[in-house]
């Protein structure tokens, strides 16, 4: 063997070798593309599912908001009605001042011979607002309904009895405590 074989013999293997690797780095590189492809569909599927879940999750929690607000919405009008009636009431309650010498006893005896009409609009103001007035606010405005029902017949055009009188101031202390603490819960309610 000479040189020259040695020569011819090193270069067919170097040259069989270099085509054999170059086919192999050109398979690999196809495989890799091919895996990679694969693998990134596979991440781009559970991506795309997981953002659908997202996004349906999301606009379930948005619907279920709009609702509650919506409900929301619609008792504070209720409440606002309510708290608005109770302030009219009360101002019609109360006698305007009617003469000159007219103190608060004046002022609650005009208001206990009116009581028969007083028992008529609590008892439609309670018909009315009842289901949505607080716990505390509908039961001071129903004591006062019985205040006006039961002291009704201690007030008659002639004579206002002591019990009448002090039943009309009590029913007045009622109604003012019961429309603070409507207004405080409207109030409370209102975000800036």
């Amino acid at each position: 063997m000479t040189i020259q074989e040695v020569i011819q013999i090193g270069g067919a293997i170097l040259v069989s070798l270099g085509g054999a690797s170059a086919v192999l780095f050109g398979f690999s590189s196809w495989l890799g593309k091919v895996w990679a492809d694969r693998l990134m569909e596979k991440e781009k599927a559970k991506y795309s599912t997981d953002l659908e879940r997202f996004k349906s999750d999301l606009s379930q929690t948005a619907d279920s908001h709009k609702v509650k607000l919506k409900k929301s919405e619609f008792i504070f009008q209720k409440e606002f009605e309510a708290a608005s009636a109770l302030v009219a009431l009360n101002r019609d309650i109360v006698p305007t001042y009617s003469h000159p010498d007219m103190d608060w006893y004046d002022a609650c005896d005009e208001m206990a011979l009116d009581f028969g009409r007083t028992e008529v609009k609590l008892h439609a103001y309670l018909k009315e607002h009842g289901a949505i007035l607080p716990a505390g606010v509908k039961h001071l405005v129903t004591i006062c309904f019985g205040i006006a029902g039961q002291e009704k017949f201690n007030a008659t055009r002639g004579s206002v009895h002591a019990s009448a009188n002090a039943g009309a101031d009590l029913l007045y202390g009622h109604l003012k405590q019961a429309e603070l603490e409507i207004i405080e819960k409207i109030n409370g309610q209102i975000v800036v």
